[in-house]
């Protein structure tokens, strides 16, 4: 089977803070006119043209980008309600747009570990991200009717399941391919989640 991972397109969170929307809540935001093309253009990459099955982060950023290449290359979508973003306190609370920015930006820098003197302490790590996110994948890695998956995530969770917390930037709409060598430790940490 050939897995391919997408970020979803360029969004904006002018809605969700105008709104008031603070912590997940800011997480809402919708595709900007330019997370829209950047979609468009991501359907004709010759690499998901015959993919059988689209599965999609829920949060609507990644939605709506599944939306668009489903509609452009004809393949049924499906939601893993498991595969949102990272998580940036694990207590849910409420943080602000910069918080969560700062935040992410310490997850980088420590490699997706927790470290003496971090400022934040109640992100999710790199490996519980990862214990996360793969229970919701690997079902489908099983699935014999599946020759090719297109999974529309974040930034975030394709690291977690290419297993590269600190990966270069991932741009918007940007494929990359999972591989099986990837979720080499994939059985052992769902065994970990049952």
């Amino acid at each position: 089977m050939k897995i391919y991972l997408m970020r979803h397109g360029e969004p904006t969170y002018a809605d969700t803070a105008a709104m008031g929307l603070r912590g997940q809540g800011a997480e809402l935001g919708q595709l900007t006119a330019a997370g829209i093309a950047q979609a468009e253009a991501a359907a004709n990459d010759p690499r998901i043209q015959d993919c059988d099955l689209i599965v999609s982060s829920p949060y609507p950023r990644a939605l709506h980008t599944a939306a668009i290449v489903s509609r452009k290359t004809d393949c049924p979508i499906e939601v893993a309600p498991g595969i949102f973003e990272w998580i940036p306190a694990l207590d849910w609370e409420d943080l602000s747009q910069q918080e969560i920015h700062d935040a992410w930006q310490e997850y980088k820098r420590n490699g997706g570990v927790h470290l003496p003197g971090d400022r934040f302490h109640k992100w999710e790590t790199h490996a519980q991200l990862r214990a996360r996110v793969l229970p919701w994948i690997l079902p489908y890695t099983e699935r014999n009717d599946l020759k090719k998956l297109l999974i529309v995530s974040h930034g975030g969770v394709m690291r977690a399941l290419l297993n590269q917390p600190s990966l270069k930037k991932i741009h918007y709409c940007e494929i990359l391919e999972l591989t099986p060598e990837m979720l080499a430790d994939a059985q052992t940490l769902r065994g970990s989640c049952d």
